[in-house]
Order: C-alpha cells, then structure tokens, then sequence
C-alpha cells in the first residue's frame, strides 16, 4: 500500500535488510562514498537495482545516474559479482547463494538547486532520490541510512528522515531510516555547522535549518515560519506530520523551493535576510511550499502516487497541485500580516493578473495541456515557450483566484475555496494510498457551490478564452484597470517592446520575443544583436529604452543576424500598469463579500 506517512517513534530501534552507508572523506572534491548493503535469502536468481531519473515535484529526467561512477557488488565473502547493466538506470547482479551483498560506488554533487545535491568540504546536502538505488521488489520494506561523518568538525546534523538511535549519541555513526523507499527518497538531510531553532505548533515540532554565508537572525525567521504553520494549519484543523524542517538555503544567484511531505527546501538570496521588502518574497515562497504539505504531497492528482521514477509521469492536474498553491502562497503571505491589503492587491494585479495577460500562451494552449507537458514545456521551456504555452503555475494561480471569487459570491460568502480543499483533504484521510481525479476535484467545488461555478471552471481550465477579471471581482466593489504606466503628458512613458535581452561581451542580444509585440512585428528575433537606435550605437537595455520618446513613436533599429546588418522601424507601444482598485463607496453586498475575500482570521 502506497503511503508517504511517517512518525519519528516508529523508526526508532528498527532493524534494515537494506542499509546505505554515506562516507564523506571525499567531500572537498564534491563526492560522495556510498556502500549500499543488501541483505539476501540466498535463493535469489539475481538482484536488480534502480535509480530514479527524476525527483517528485520536480517534472523532468534528470538522469541521476549520470553522477554515479566506480559501481562494483560484492558478497559477503568480499568477492566481486558480476554486474549487467539491463537499461541506463539499472543494473543486475547475481548473488551465487550469498546472503549478503554490498554495491559500492561514488556520487559527484556539485550542483546547488532544491532538486539536487551539493557536497563541499564544509557541508553536505544528501538528496536520497538522486543518489540511493532502490532493490525492485523490496520498496515496501524499512531502509536505513548511515552516515559515517567527523562530528567535531560538522557539528550540525537536520533531517526529514527519523533517528534509529538518539542523534546526541556519541562515537559512532548516525543511523537515520524510513518506513520505506518512498519516504527515503522525499527525505533530504543537511550536514555541517548550519544554524537550528525549534518550536512547536499544532502539538508538532517544528525545525528551521539555516545555511547561510554570513550571520542572519536565525529566531526572526523561525518566528516567521511559526506564523506560517499556524495560518495554514488553521484551514485544515491541524497538520498531519509529528515533526516537520525549513531548509532555507541563502546564498548568491540561488532560488527556488521544492516541496517533501515531512519539511520543504527553500532557496534565496541573501538580500531576502536582511532587506524587509525582499523578505516579503521569500515568506511567500516559505508559504507555498509549506502549503505543499496538504496540496499535491497528499491531496494529489491519482498519477503521483504510487508513480514510476523511471519515466515521465504525466497528469493534466498540476493546475492544483501548483496553480492552487500558487494563488494560496501570496494570500497565506497576506492572512499572516507579511502584506498589507494594498500590497496583496496590487501583487495580484502586477505579478499574477498582469504577468499572465503579457503571456501569449496563453491564448495557445489550456492549462490542462500545459500541465499534461509539464515535463517537456515548463521545464525545457524554449525561448520562444512563452508564445506557446501558459505555466500552470500562473494561470492555475489565477483560476484559484477567480474561483475563490466566484464561490464566495455564489454562496453570499458562506463558503470559499478554503472549504473546497477541506473537502479534499477528507478524500485524502478516508483513502491516503489513492490520489484524486480531476472529477472529484469538480464533484467537491460543485458540493461547496454550485453546478454553474464548476461548469465555469472547467471552462477556465480546459479552453484558451481569455479570463473575464473584471467581472470577477465586480461583486466586490473592485476595479480591474488597464492603463499605460506613465502618459504622454508627463513626458516620459514607459516604452513595451515585447522582447528580452541579455548582454554578452558588451553586445546586446535578443533572448525572447513576445508573438505580436512591436519588436515581433519589426522582425525582429531570438539571438539577434540590437547594435543602434536612430543611428546611436546601444550596448545595454537601458540605453535602449532611453533612445526612445513618446513623440518618437516609429523608431529605427539598426541590427544583426548571423553577422549581417539589417534595419527595421518599431513602432513601440507604452507599457501596461494593471491595478484592481477598491472603490471608494461600497453597497452592502459589496462590503460583505469584500470582507469575507480578505479576512485574515476565521473559522
């Protein structure tokens, strides 16, 4: 039976037939020494052994194997056993009557993402799914993981996975385990000298794991992730892990979070440690990622779990598992005061609304489509991927949000998408081995609302007719404003070109054009150089848009492709500034269904 549940006390004096020993004598070259050892019956024809190719929440083949080098197997005796390599992932090997044997080979992490590992001579950060083979046919049963480490010198230890014996025992080994492969693979493990607070919520511990460059305020930001636990526990009536870690990753040229059932690995730059206003950025991010917890780790499309790690995995419901959390992670952000109304209004307008009705895409592909090609649209996505297709990220984020709009109206504000993930989060503790269709998600928006909301919603999620705002947020005494962000009498508007540029060597070239922008029109493409404005030599963006004047409307590009010059005119457009703006004088219905959106503390 799938489950990805675990509880510290039920690993605790457990004995493994599969066991992973971790040496790190080698980790200033970014290797890891790993001793798989597997216990056998001494009847096995042969033992198969395979490594996932991708990491869940992660859609793409990564191809973990391609790190794994110097593979022998050897049985109890020490004696090599001969090994076939059967596909580029798994290999063979056969036991001759053994009762032990032991795969031995290194790992080389040297790549800092939330998906991947990084090793260096100061700390490590163990990814079980990228490096521990599983035995095919055995994921069901308990692994242990022992971590052969110079304690005096890395003296911080965190992890998702549970102690077998106590953590503060000297003179040995750490002996960490799961219940089984599916838990050791979504269990990451940091290793060093890395600041730890703890607190409880919710009758459950909770571990904030800083690693950082420099000093930060290590108790700020666990008071923070304690806000967090304590909003979005509210909406479920408590949290279904007895302990749970933030990883929170600062660095330089660093992003990104990946979800796991029992913690989250949380990435950002530095300037979000001590900048009150970045701050903001990484809450939210801490936000959706936590709020992972409930959705997709365990109110979950059917096809992510139990699932294969061989291959793609695909589903056309990550408009839920993302596009929900998406529009939840700013709106937790604002329930648990990190913003203002204002500021939570005007994020819905630039960096969701907005950034969505400057995607092409979107009126290319529906966001049931572009979940389906997640593993081969959003993350390969070309330069010209946004002409293609919508993340379901962003346009899921804005379905939430209209359908949050729209059942809060259609039910006088009795009932909101909280109470649609309630019902799910039932569905989920009445059969936690099976994950959800896309018919029950419907059947439960239809229980909370109506049948005319659920047919809305499908609309929104399965076709590309551009979103009605206005009319979404009209019962709220809201405004949805489309206006260019500076006017021509105040003499400096903001030129929209519809492309992005990079700078390579003081040359300034075209990374995207947006499909029916000004730069498209002018012909204007991916990889051309942008050499002058009017005759004036431009090496940088800024430059660009300062040869531009709003009495200049056409103006000429002098550029090159494939090292030949050609020039174009571009009769650029003014760039948008997208508002919702509350009115100033609400009616009754208005005011009640405004204050039930934008509650900050309810039942």
């Amino acid at each position: 039976m799938y489950t990805i549940e675990q509880r510290d006390e039920q690993l605790l004096g457990t004995q493994a037939k599969i066991r992973y020993h971790c040496f790190f004598d080698r980790a200033a070259e970014h290797l890891l020494r790993v001793r798989m050892e597997i216990d056998l019956d001494g009847g096995e024809d042969d033992v198969r052994c395979t490594l996932p190719a991708w990491a869940p929440g992660s859609y793409k083949i990564r191809d973990f194997i391609t790190h794994v080098g110097n593979l022998h197997v050897y049985n109890d005796s020490g004696m090599l056993l001969p090994v076939e390599w059967i596909a580029k992932s798994t290999f063979c090997f056969y036991p001759r009557g053994a009762k032990m044997a032991a795969v031995e080979y290194v790992f080389y992490a040297n790549e800092r993402t939330v998906r991947t590992m990084h090793i260096t001579r100061w700390r490590a950060f163990l990814f079980p799914v990228n490096c521990f083979f599983y035995v095919e046919g055995r994921q069901q049963e308990v692994h242990h993981v022992i971590l052969h480490f110079d304690r005096s010198r890395w003296q911080s230890l965190t992890t998702a996975l549970s102690p077998v014996t106590a953590l503060n025992e000297s003179g040995g080994p750490v002996i960490l385990g799961a219940l089984n492969y599916d838990i050791l693979a979504d269990s990451p493990t940091e290793i060093g000298n890395h600041l730890v607070r703890s607190f409880t919520a919710w009758g459950a511990r909770h571990e904030v794991a800083l690693v950082a460059p420099y000093a930060f305020d290590i108790d700020w930001l666990a008071e923070q992730c304690r806000i967090i636990v304590e909003t979005e526990a509210a909406v479920f009536g408590g949290v279904p892990y007895d302990r749970y870690v933030f990883f929170v990753y600062a660095g330089t040229n660093i992003s990104g979070g990946l979800e796991h059932a029992r913690c989250s690995v949380n990435m950002c730059d530095v300037q979000a440690l001590h900048d009150p206003q970045k701050a903001k950025s990484l809450l939210a991010l801490l936000c959706h990622e936590y709020f992972h917890v409930w959705n997709i780790k365990r109110i979950r499309p059917r096809e992510y779990g139990p699932f294969d790690y061989t291959k793609e995995v695909h589903s056309p419901m990550l408009w839920l598992a993302e596009g929900f959390t998406s529009y939840y992670d700013d709106l937790f952000a604002y329930r648990a005061g990190f913003y203002t109304r204002e500021e939570y209004l005007d994020l819905l307008a630039r960096d969701h609304i907005g950034k969505l009705l400057q995607v092409p895409g979107r009126r290319a592909m529906s966001v049931r489509q572009s979940s389906y090609l997640a593993w081969v649209k959003l993350y390969a996505q070309s330069p010209d991927g946004q002409n293609r297709f919508p993340s379901y990220y962003l346009k899921g984020g804005v379905v939430a949000l209209l359908l949050d709009l729209a059942i809060i109206e259609s039910t006088e504000g009795r009932r909101r998408l909280d109470d649609v993930m309630r019902v799910l989060w039932q569905h989920y503790c009445q059969r936690p081995e099976i994950g959800l269709t896309e018919e029950e998600v419907l059947q439960a928006i239809e229980e909370v609302s109506t049948a005319e909301v659920r047919k809305k919603f499908w609309q929104w999620i399965d076709s590309t007719d551009e979103l009605d705002i206005a009319s979404a947020f009209a019962p709220f005494g809201i405004d949805w404003l489309e206006q260019p962000k500076d006017t021509p009498q105040a003499g400096n508007t903001t030129p929209y070109l519809g492309l992005q540029l990079r700078t390579e060597g003081g040359r300034l070239i075209v990374s995207s054009v947006m499909e029916g922008s000004p730069a498209s029109k002018a012909g204007i493409a991916v990889d051309d150089e942008l050499i002058a404005v009017n005759g004036k030599r431009i090496t940088t963006e800024e430059e660009l848009l300062r040869a531009f004047s709003w009495g200049d409307k056409v103006t000429e590009i002098t550029a090159s492709c494939d090292d030949q010059l050609y020039t174009t005119t571009i009769e650029y457009m003014p760039a948008m500034d997208y508002q919702l703006r509350v009115r100033p004088v609400l009616g009754e219905r208005q005011q009640k269904l405004f204050q039930r959106w934008l509650e900050r503390s309810f039942a």
